[in-house]
């Protein structure tokens, strides 16, 4: 976006797309309960227990990539208080080896939580593809 395009984005937008990142929280949760509810009615505890697993492990992830992105930006605008290199790449790195292990426990010691696992491995996308809708249907003008 140019700068002269910046110029003519309103407060109220401007407040309205920085809302984004809680609305998009917050429509996992709901999916992830909903989701809940209905695998475990359908298929059982083990599948529901697989997706609440999944859902959790997608939750955290999706906050932990929002601060590492939110520390690259502070370390590219090169402040006096920079995040160091070695944070960094820990955000990065040590979130992908924690969903790593995570899955690998599941998937390896609970086969009958594998589906469950899964679907709830997808909720944050739900949730921000939910956002995306909304914005698009909320931002008409």
């Amino acid at each position: 976006m140019t700068e002269e395009q910046q110029s003519h984005v309103s407060p109220q937008t401007e407040a309205f797309l920085s809302a984004a990142y809680g609305r998009i929280l917050r429509i996992t949760v709901v999916l992830s309960l909903c989701a809940f509810a209905l695998l475990t009615a359908y298929r059982g505890w083990s599948s529901g227990m697989g997706l609440a697993a999944g859902a959790v492990l997608a939750y955290v992830n999706f906050v932990w990539l929002h601060h590492a992105a939110g520390l690259t930006v502070q370390r590219m605008l090169a402040g006096t208080s920079q995040p160091s290199q070695q944070r960094l790449v820990f955000a990065f790195v040590g979130r992908y080896l924690f969903v790593l292990g995570f899955a690998y426990v599941i998937l390896r010691g609970y086969p009958q939580a594998r589906i469950g696992f899964m679907l709830g491995l997808a909720l944050p996308i739900l949730g921000a593809m939910c956002e995306g809708i909304y914005e698009a249907v909320a931002n008409r003008q």
